[in-house]
């Protein structure tokens, strides 16, 4: 008996579960070809994260939210390396804490969190669509930020009469050299590659930034709207692919790496009895 994906190379840029995503689409029967193209790193800053630690255990925050899986742990982390990881567990506990998808709450359930508030959107727009009910005049309201700053948000809350204090709790950077960039990027012109997956936003940033630089963007958009299936994770990377002039043909219905791989063998198991 086949398997749905053989014969299909996959090409994943996914950078912290590389293996694991890999290894979903190679149970399918695919080859998976993967470039990872960033990854997180601490800010250079860590005065701002101990201030921001200390002002959770104050107890001088009404509403937490968290962006992502990872910004929640580097925190908690960060409160473990100051000695204050019980007391700014135990903070969290006396806060309404809001996330604005699964991987962040996931994150937080480790550590025994309970969360208050998921929005049905796991966006930005979903965050402030579900603390439209919530009076936030003169709330004090934490936002754990990720990798770029996050305007739409902050200025929504405090449209409502907030305060908000945001920090930067990583920052991204490429984790691949421009070669491996380059020979993804020649493979996909190629046509060795039949699918490109994406799991989130910066990954596209990331990407296109890295062809830019090398001077083939021009011919990475071009390649990947012929004949390059693009599988998107979540409407975030959807959107950031459309800014790009892409549109991605698989989405699964739950933003995660197994929903997505089994998205992509029922997208070629369908094309087969076509």
């Amino acid at each position: 008996m086949s398997l749905p994906l053989e014969n299909i190379t996959v090409g994943i840029t996914e950078h912290r579960f590389t293996k694991e995503f890999a290894a979903l689409f190679e149970k399918l029967g695919a080859q998976v070809y993967a470039c990872p193209l960033l990854e997180e790193r601490p800010v250079e800053n860590r005065e701002e994260l101990k201030d921001f630690v200390r002002l959770v255990v104050s107890g001088n925050l009404d509403l937490m939210i968290f962006l992502t899986g990872v910004g929640a742990k580097f925190l908690i982390a960060e409160a473990e390396s100051n000695g204050l990881k019980d007391e700014f567990l135990r903070a969290l506990g006396n806060l309404t804490v809001v996330v604005r998808g699964p991987k962040p709450v996931a994150a937080l359930r480790q550590f025994g969190v309970k969360v208050d508030v998921i929005p049905e959107n796991p966006t930005t727009e979903g965050v402030i669509e579900a603390l439209r009910p919530r009076d936030l005049k003169d709330r004090r309201i934490g936002v754990q930020l990720y990798g770029v700053p996050n305007p739409q948000l902050v200025s929504a809350l405090e449209a409502r009469g907030a305060k908000v204090l945001p920090v930067q709790v990583y920052a991204y950077g490429a984790a691949a050299d421009p070669s491996s960039v380059r020979a993804l990027v020649a493979k996909i012109m190629n046509r060795e590659i039949q699918v490109l997956a994406f799991t989130s936003a910066p990954q596209v940033h990331m990407l296109f930034d890295i062809a830019s630089q090398l001077g083939i963007s021009a011919e990475l958009e071009q390649a990947l709207n012929n004949g390059v299936v693009i599988a998107s994770i979540g409407e975030v990377t959807s959107r950031a692919l459309g800014g790009k002039g892409l549109v991605p043909a698989i989405v699964p219905e739950q933003p995660k790496m197994k929903p997505m791989a089994q998205a992509v063998a029922e997208y070629f198991e369908r094309g087969r009895k076509l």
